[in-house]
């Protein structure tokens, strides 16, 4: 019931992130919940774009949920101007 009540351009948009982040096979992006929650997925989002921000096994192997939360925030709002708007606790 749930994958019923996603709008169209959740769905697309889904689909689109889980384009961008098919070659990491630790992230499975599936809802916008807990897909998100071990900071992996925006991580490999940001990495998908610029692989040149920061190195992606350190990312998967080295840190917490909120520690790799904070690192896609802030590598997000000093690259590319994205405004953190989400806490990671």
């Amino acid at each position: 019931m749930a994958g019923l009540q996603q709008t169209n351009s959740e769905m697309i948009l889904l689909s689109w992130v889980r384009q961008l982040t098919r070659n990491y096979p630790q992230v499975n992006v599936t809802n916008f919940t807990t897909s998100w929650s071990d900071g992996l997925a925006f991580n490999a989002l940001l990495h998908s774009h610029r692989p040149d921000l920061f190195d992606w096994n350190t990312v998967v192997s080295k840190q917490s949920p909120v520690q790799r939360l904070d690192h896609a925030f802030n590598i997000a709002r000093k690259h590319l101007g994205i405004e953190k708007l989400l806490d990671p606790e």
